[in-house]
């Protein structure tokens, strides 16, 4: 079997595990995903900020303009609704400016959506160039932050972000696929999404027919995967004795 083959046979059953699911989500049936405390937990640290006050921050750090950016985009949406429904302040701080564009469509579109259009604030939306790390130090110790939310491709920045966050007192959900950065995220965080739940928290969250059908399609992929880097591995090794001894019996 060539390597075009086996590329069609995936591609096949990658459209008909998403069709199968996005046709069982449209008839109500549901399907299962598995639970992420740190996305659940989005809800309760802003229903504690509208409770006490204060201010929920979003900060999308100052990293590639990767994956990671737009998976933070569906979380910020989600952020931006629960705080339009809850009229709770949202602050939004990001330091790449095609990244600032998206944030403040995602959070006037959020807005929009809870009818809420006029409490959107163009002041809410805070792009720091130059000097980010210090910049969102600045507004820790000018907001009063009852919820933090750390999502995106962090470097060096994110325990100095996180640890003067914690010092606010704020609940903080956090999350990454850096993997050099994620011990200080769940060092200093009350929930930390690790590796590619950051890229499934925007189904979570939104639990869109589309975008479910699209992580089932990746779920099968990885099994998939695994059992034919299983196979390989047993074919080649039994191969590779069988013809060693048959070498040996020929001598």
């Amino acid at each position: 079997m060539d390597n075009k083959t086996i590329a069609f046979c995936f591609l096949v059953a990658f459209a008909l595990s998403s069709l199968y699911a996005m046709r069982r989500n449209s008839t109500g049936s549901g399907i299962p995903i598995r639970r992420v405390p740190g996305l659940d937990a989005i809800d309760e640290a802003i229903g504690r900020a509208t409770e006490m006050g204060r201010t929920s921050l979003f900060v999308i750090p100052a990293g590639a303009f990767d994956a990671q950016a737009f998976a933070a985009f569906d979380i910020l949406g989600y952020v931006a609704r629960q705080t339009a429904k809850y009229d709770t302040k949202l602050l939004v701080v990001n330091a790449l400016p095609e990244a600032h564009t998206i944030a403040t469509e995602v959070v006037r579109q959020a807005y929009l959506a809870e009818g809420k259009e006029k409490s959107f604030s163009q002041d809410s939306m805070r792009f720091l160039s130059g000097g980010f790390t210090a910049g969102v130090l600045g507004i820790y110790e000018r907001e009063p932050i009852g919820a933090n939310f750390l999502f995106g491709s962090f470097f060096f920045e994110s325990l100095t972000l996180a640890e003067a966050g914690q010092k606010t007192g704020a609940i903080q959900v956090s999350g990454t696929a850096n993997t050099h950065q994620l011990p200080f995220l769940v060092a200093a965080c009350d929930y930390t999404l690790i590796g590619e739940e950051i890229y499934a928290a925007g189904t979570y969250l939104s639990r869109n027919g589309a975008q479910i059908g699209s992580l089932v399609a990746q779920e099968v992929g990885k099994y998939l995967s695994i059992a034919a880097m299983i196979l390989g591995s047993l074919y080649f090794t039994f191969r590779s004795v069988f013809q060693a001894s048959q070498t040996i019996g020929g001598r």
